[in-house]
C-alpha cells in the first residue's frame, strides 16, 4: 500500500496517538490509580494490553465484546481480524470488488473484500473465507505483513514451528522486532489468537512502521518553520528514489503539552551527494515541541520571543518594576526630579529557545509629547544589549542621564534564529 497508507495513517487520529511510541507505556499501578483516566470501560485489559487497547478503541478500529469486556482473552475470528485491519488501514470498504466467498455476513463482508483486493488476507478455500473461525497465529503474520509491507525485513528465527505458507511472514514478524514468539523456539503457527495479543501486535506494527528506516539520521537541521532537512550518515543508495526516502522520513512531533502530530513530507529534494533530504511540511509558526525523524528528538521553537518583568533603578529611590505578562506592551512610571529622571538603569527580561543574543536591539522613539524630544519622534533613542538568563540592559549613554519629565512611547524588536519578531512597546511616563 506503501505511501498511501502511511498519509492515511498520520492524516487520522492515530497521529495525535503516536507519542506512544516514544513514551513509557502504561503501568499496573497507573492503570489501578483511580486518577488514571482510560476512554474505555473495559475491566478485562490490564497494563499489558492498555495502550493497544485504547489505541484502538479512540480511533474506532475495535470495539468490546459487551460495554465492560474487550474480549482480551477470547480468541480473535478471522472476521474481526478483517473489520478491525480494514478500518484501521482505512480500506474502502464500500466498494471494493467481490471476493467470491459465499459465507460473508453484511458486517465482515467490506472489509474482507477490501482486505483481498490490496492482496492483504486470503481465504480458506477459493470461496470460503470462514469469518467466524479462530485466526491463526500464522494468518494473522501474513495479514500484519502484507498490510505494512514488511516482507523484505524477512531473517532467519530460531522457531521451529515456522514452516510452511506463513514462514516467510513470520520471518518478516521478527526480522522487524515485532514478535518474539510464544517460546524461544516455538512461534505458535497453528494456535490461535486472543483479541488483546492481536491488539498489541497491531499497535507495535504500526508504531514499528512509523519508527523504522533504513537511514541513520546525522542530525536534523530546522530550516524554518515549514522546512526540514534530515542529514545522513551515509549517501542513500542509489535504489531508493527520493520519493521513497520521504516515504521515511515522516516526523513525528509533541508540542508542548500534551498534543502531537505528524508531518508528512512534501516536495522532496534530494542533495546530489544523495546525503540530505530537504522537504516541506505543515507550517509550525507558533509551536514549540521535539521533532522525532527518528528515536532522537530535536527541539524546536517557533514562537516569538516572549518579554517579562523589567525595572528601572533610580538614584535615591526604590526600584520600579514593570510587567509585559502575556502582553507585548508595558507602562512604566517614574518620578521626576527637579523635572528630569536618570533611566540609564533600564533593563528588561525577553526569552526565547532560539533568541538572537548577539545582535544588540534599537530601540525607537515612536512619539512623545515633550517639544524638545519630537525630532526623535521615528528615529533610534537608545540600544539594548543582552546580559544574561533573558535580561538585556539599556546601554548607558550621558543622554539618558536627564530625561525630561512627559511622555514617551519607545518600542524595540526582538527577533529569533528563524525570524520570529516580537515589538515591544514601553509606554513611560515621567511625572
Amino acid at each position: 500500500m506503501g505511501n498511501s497508507l502511511k498519509k492515511f495513517l498520520a492524516s487520522t487520529a492515530i497521529a495525535a496517538m503516536m507519542a506512544t511510541a516514544i513514551v513509557p507505556a502504561v503501568s499496573a499501578d497507573e492503570l489501578e490509580d483511580p486518577e488514571y483516566v482510560v476512554s474505555y470501560s473495559f475491566e478485562d485489559v490490564n497494563s499489558r494490553y492498555a495502550d493497544a487497547v485504547s489505541f484502538l478503541y479512540d480511533i474506532g478500529a475495535a470495539k468490546g465484546i459487551s460495554k465492560t469486556e474487550f474480549g482480551t482473552y477470547n480468541n480473535l475470528t478471522r472476521g474481526d481480524a478483517a473489520v478491525i485491519l480494514a478500518y484501521t488501514l482505512g480500506l474502502d470498504t464500500e466498494n471494493a470488488p467481490d471476493a467470491g466467498f459465499t459465507d460473508l455476513n453484511p458486517r465482515v463482508e467490506g472489509a474482507v473484500n477490501a482486505l483481498v483486493a490490496e492482496g492483504i488476507a486470503s481465504g480458506v478455500t477459493a470461496d470460503q473465507f470462514k469469518p467466524h473461525e479462530p485466526l491463526s497465529r500464522g494468518a494473522m503474520a501474513k495479514f500484519l505483513v502484507e498490510a505494512f509491507d514488511l516482507n523484505h525485513l524477512a531473517v532467519e528465527t530460531p522457531f521451529t514451528d515456522a514452516a510452511g505458507v506463513f514462514a516467510p511472514y513470520i520471518e518478516a514478524l521478527y526480522g522487524a522486532g515485532i514478535t518474539t514468539g510464544k517460546t524461544a523456539t516455538s512461534y505458535g503457527t497453528h494456535q490461535e489468537i486472543m483479541r488483546g495479543d492481536f491488539a498489541n501486535l497491531l499497535f507495535n506494527t504500526i508504531n514499528f512502521y512509523f519508527s523504522y528506516s533504513p537511514f541513520v539520521i546525522d542530525f536534523v537541521e530546522l530550516i524554518d518553520s515549514n522546512t526540514l532537512r534530515l542529514h545522513f550518515e551515509e549517501a542513500v543508495h542509489e535504489d531508493f528514489t527520493v520519493e521513497e526516502i520521504a516515504e521515511y522520513a515522516y516526523t513525528l512531533v509533541e508540542l508542548s503539552g500534551e498534543e502531537s502530530l505528524i508531518l508528512i513530507p512534501e516536495n522532496p529534494v534530494l542533495s546530489d551527494d544523495r546525503k540530505t533530504l530537504t522537504f516541506d511540511h505543515e507550517d509550525l509558526s507558533g509551536l514549540e515541541g521535539v521533532l522525532y525523524p527518528d528515536e532522537n528528538g530535536t527541539a524546536f521553537d517557533f514562537k516569538a520571543p516572549e518579554a517579562g518583568k523589567g525595572s528601572v533603578v533610580m538614584e535615591g529611590q526604590n526600584s520600579v518594576e514593570f510587567d509585559f505578562a502575556v502582553e507585548t506592551e508595558a507602562d512604566i512610571i517614574l518620578s521626576a526630579n527637579n523635572g528630569v529622571a536618570n533611566i540609564n538603569s533600564l533593563q528588561l527580561t525577553v526569552v526565547d529557545s532560539a533568541l538572537k543574543t548577539d545582535v544588540p536591539v534599537t530601540i525607537t522613539l515612536k512619539s512623545t509629547d515633550v517639544e524638545a524630544a519630537k525630532d526623535g519622534e521615528g528615529k533610534t533613542w537608545g540600544t539594548l544589549t543582552y546580559f544574561n538568563n533573558g535580561v538585556w540592559n539599556l546601554v548607558n549613554a550621558p543622554a539618558y542621564d536627564s530625561i525630561p519629565a512627559g511622555n514617551y512611547v519607545l518600542e524595540a524588536q526582538f527577533e529569533d534564529g528563524f525570524d520570529n519578531a516580537t515589538v515591544l512597546t514601553m509606554n513611560i511616563t515621567i511625572q
